[in-house]
């Protein structure tokens, strides 16, 4: 099966909730992948395993703090304040709830017999889709996507 008949409403759906759409599909794939299982599809000529999505959500994390310590800066904060902005933002509770609210529990690839998507699984999924959008568009469309999903607040200037 090709990545665009098995993902491509998952994929989509995961592109309206962010407001972004990628140009490599297969990173969304990635992103939205909860699956241990041995998930594979077709890319163009080529079949792909398709990764779990935990390591693109440790690259998500780490970019996503790039992104909320320069607003931190911006904002002339004390240093105090960065260790409180950052587990509020990036909590786990905090990351599910804007997965939830945003409705990315129906874009998420699950093992066969997962019925539900979990806090954990919700909170990765977000990591992964930032990681995503950070590979596929950079910086830019990453801070775009975290005031998207409301991770962050727009910076007065």
């Amino acid at each position: 099966m090709d990545l665009d008949s098995r993902f491509g409403e998952k994929i989509k759906r995961c592109e309206e909730a962010t407001g972004y759409v990628f140009v490599k599909k297969e990173l969304c794939a990635e992103a939205l992948n909860a699956s241990a299982d041995g998930t594979a599809c077709y890319y163009g000529h080529t079949l792909k395993q398709l990764r779990k999505n935990d390591r693109l959500a440790v690259y998500g994390d780490t970019v996503a703090d790039s992104v909320l310590c320069h607003r931190w800066y911006k904002q002339g904060h004390e240093k105090g304040v960065w260790d409180s902005m950052r587990k509020e933002a990036f909590s786990n509770k905090n990351l599910a709830e804007r997965g939830f609210a945003n409705q990315l529990d129906v874009c998420i690839i699950r093992n066969g017999g997962t019925v539900c998507v979990s806090d954990k699984m919700m909170a990765t999924a977000v990591e992964a889709i930032l990681g995503a959008v950070h590979l596929d568009g950079g910086l830019d469309a990453l801070t775009t996507v975290m005031g998207n999903l409301g991770i962050i607040v727009p910076l007065r200037e």
